[in-house]
């Protein structure tokens, strides 16, 4: 450890006197930070691993990997680049892996590299985040449970996350200043699971009020968070003010002009209050007064600060704040688009001289008229609307404004499997040489957690020149993941890779959802007819559901020593879970067709093996931590101040995933089973109980020959959100004898 401080003393605080630009520069940064990362994921195998900072030549970010003796040394010049070399290291050199789900280290100790390995950052920014993840994923997270995700994204190359958390605080004390009372700013403001729609400009007054006591944890939670982020060079972005304000800003401002926003999904949506009218300036300079005075200013210790990726990054300060103008819907009115922009960035300038404007490529929106009224130079565009239609000339699109390119293979949190890993690693590195506005990549799923071979490939894209051949990549994923290339585990991922992992995204009509694989119907809202569990998602299969089942046999199959990993069982478990769910679409229509030949006998028969399938699902998943509905749950119970506020906070975690809002939005708008997950527990007391309830009711009508009644599903829904069920937050069950089971039960072994 001696040797390691010396080492470490060299790259901290040097380089005061001018470097010729030419040169490489001395590093200026504290590589602890990046040490104490490594030795929470490593543990024992930290102290194999000696980091140095790295000098930056040319101003590119690049790390460097070599033997030092008896240890392995990574040195990098950013404790970005530092981390991503210590990943290649561990993937590449140690075939071991730290994923989003699960990590696979053994007990032997690290071996040497023969060779030294250097690679440079092909991207300044590598970020990470959707909006929406703050709700779908990590709403009533703890500490541990973020401080296990941002070391995973920092090893990962992460350098620029959104926090969300504690933004309540700050609209409260902004409307305070604005003559609003406790009372109803509390009203106003939306608990944590729905909260984020709200900063988007969605909806307000959800299952309020929140409390005071909620208000303050959040903030100091949100305060450990980005401290944690800051530390590791990690840019905060923030939510900025682009003008939304409470319904009745017109009442009590009559001179005020505010723009009312009409419906989202059934909710009503706060104002837009004019950029040109004298009140926005005022109420943006308070919102970033209370902001910085809560969370301090808005930077990292080290960022990147030039967005040229062909000429490299130097680390410096930067200020990135989340604003999303007409979201999904909403109106200008009368205020000239291309003004307003102008004087909503003014007002972020004002606060934050240099901040850049984050904003969605997503439904029309920048739209061209919001371009033109910007400083170009400081936008920071995360195209999401680039995939189904191919748009790869977005050096026109957006005026020369830079962007990053988006990935987003989940949606509403769902435990969908698959992606379009050729999109990453074939499609990003050709948009990027024709795109010099191209900055960054942005992981961008709505739920976190789901898919981790997509985010393993779609981060290490950053590090890498030019295309990658996802065959070659994949086997090399399997040796990593499972302790050796396993024909069985190669054969498994053979055609994981050409189904699930080979979504092309023009071959099924699906909305929006570009790149996100099918549901299970067994997540549906009940129907004869049923095609999609949520609106809005893919409506039939992605692949080919026979061929993809065959990697269930072949993962049974993998060699006995290598069964003990996490990794293994969590991927044995969500393939079995996704074949399963996969059956859904081919039983459902032999029920209906049993169902309209009145042949009560074939019916019964095909719905009773419709719920086992269901029960065996849900015993399947209680095998495995990350599919468990009682790990969401428990998390809720560390907020509540009170058994009262519990039963609040409660409802919010249970709906955002059932009814996702009231009966307006969850029917009349069809957010319901938005954010449906195949969970342990989800699966038996909701999935299960509504296709229940509606097989007895289609048998009553084949037994007696009168119509069933109607089934009131969102009041169905409700008994569940409201209910005191409490479920396991352990694993139950063998889930290498249920993944058997699984594949006997649907005959691909005997």
């Amino acid at each position: 450890m001696l040797r390691f401080a010396a080492l470490l003393l060299i790259g901290i605080g040097v380089g005061a006197h001018a470097a010729d630009p030419g040169e490489p520069r001395p590093a200026s940064f504290d590589a602890r930070p990046a040490q104490a990362v490594v030795q929470r994921l490593l543990g024992r195998h930290a102290q194999q691993i000696e980091l140095v900072a790295l000098p930056a030549p040319a101003g590119r970010e690049r790390f460097r990997i070599a033997r030092d003796g008896v240890r392995v040394r990574v040195e990098g010049n950013t404790t970005s680049a530092l981390l991503s070399g210590v990943n290649w290291y561990l993937k590449y050199v140690a075939h071991r892996q730290v994923s989003t789900n699960g990590d696979r280290l053994g007990d032997e100790a690290l071996p040497l590299p023969d060779d030294t390995i250097e690679h440079d950052a092909r991207f300044a920014w590598r970020y990470a985040l959707n909006q929406n993840t703050d709700g779908y994923t990590m709403p009533y997270w703890d500490w541990p449970r973020w401080e296990r995700e941002i070391d995973v994204y920092a090893l990962s190359g992460i350098n620029a996350m959104i926090v969300e958390r504690g933004m309540d605080s700050v609209l409260y004390a902004t409307f305070r200043d604005f003559g609003y009372s406790d009372r109803e700013l509390r009203e106003w403001i939306t608990q944590p699971a729905h909260q984020n729609w709200q900063l988007m400009g969605n909806l307000c007054c959800f299952d309020g009020p929140i409390s005071r006591e909620l208000m303050g944890k959040r903030a100091r939670s949100a305060r450990q968070i980005l401290a944690r982020l800051r530390e590791l060079g990690i840019v905060p972005v923030l939510p900025g003010f682009y003008g939304i304000v409470p319904a009745d800003f017109a009442k009590k401002f009559p001179q005020a002009h505010v723009i009312a926003q009409g419906e989202w999904a059934g909710f009503t949506r706060p104002g837009w209050l004019d950029p040109r009218d004298p009140l926005f300036a005022k109420i943006a300079a308070s919102f970033y007064r209370h902001q910085r005075e809560l969370f301090g200013e808005n930077v990292s210790a080290l960022a990147p600060d030039r967005e040229n990726r062909k000429t490299g990054v130097l680390p410096a300060l930067s200020n990135i704040y989340d604003m999303e103008i007409f979201q999904e819907g909403g109106t200008a009115g009368d205020v000239p688009v291309r003004e307003g922009a102008h004087l909503v960035q003014a007002a972020l300038e004002a606060a934050h001289p240099g901040a850049k404007w984050m904003m969605l490529a997503w439904q029309g929106n920048p739209q061209p008229e919001l371009l033109a009224g910007v400083d170009a130079s400081k936008v920071f565009i995360i195209d999401i609307d680039h995939d189904k239609v191919p748009r790869d000339d977005r050096m026109t699109d957006f005026k020369g404004a830079p962007y990053l390119f988006g990935g987003i293979w989940a949606f509403g949190g769902r435990t969908t499997f698959g992606a379009n890993l050729r999109n990453y690693a074939e499609r990003l590195p050709r948009v990027a040489d024709a795109n010099p506005n191209l900055i960054g990549t942005a992981v961008f799923p709505e739920g976190m957690d789901t898919n981790p071979v997509a985010f393993e490939l779609f981060t290490e894209m950053a590090w890498r020149d030019g295309e990658v051949d996802v065959a070659q990549w994949t086997a090399s994923y399997v040796q990593r993941r499972y302790g050796a290339a396993d024909a069985h585990a190669l054969a498994a991922w053979k055609i994981l890779r050409e189904t699930a992992y080979g979504i092309a995204p023009d071959t099924v009509e699906f909305h929006s959802e570009r790149e996100a694989g099918q549901e299970s119907l067994f997540a549906a809202q009940p129907s004869l007819d049923a095609f999609q569990a949520s609106r809005w998602s893919p409506v039939a299969m992605r692949y080919d559901a026979k061929a993809f089942a065959g990697a269930l046999p072949e993962l049974l199959e993998i060699a006995p020593e290598l069964r003990a990993s996490d990794t293994y069982r969590y991927d044995l478990v969500d393939v079995a879970r996704q074949t399963l769910a996969n059956e859904s679409r081919v039983l459902l229509p032999r029920i209906k067709a049993a169902f309209a030949a009145k042949d009560r006998a074939q019916f019964s028969s095909l719905t009773r093996r419709w719920l086992a399938l269901m029960d065996l699902q849900d015993r399947l998943l209680a095998t495995q931590r990350d599919f468990l509905v009682g790990v969401w749950l428990e998390r809720v119970r560390g907020w509540a101040s009170s058994a009262e506020e519990l039963r609040r906070l409660d409802h919010d975690a249970r709906s955002i995933l059932t009814t996702w809002g009231e009966r307006k939005a969850s029917e009349g708008a069809d957010l319901h089973d938005y954010g449906n997950k195949d969970w342990a527990g989800l699966t038996r007391d909701y999935y299960m109980r509504r296709w229940k309830t509606y097989f007895d009711a289609l048998d009553g009508e084949l037994r007696t020959g009168i119509a069933a009644k109607p089934i009131d599903w969102f009041a169905l829904g409700e008994e569940w959100n409201r209910g005191k069920q409490r479920y396991a937050t352990r694993p139950q069950g063998d889930a290498y004898a249920l993944a058997a089971e699984t594949a006997r039960t649907l005959g691909l072994i005997d």
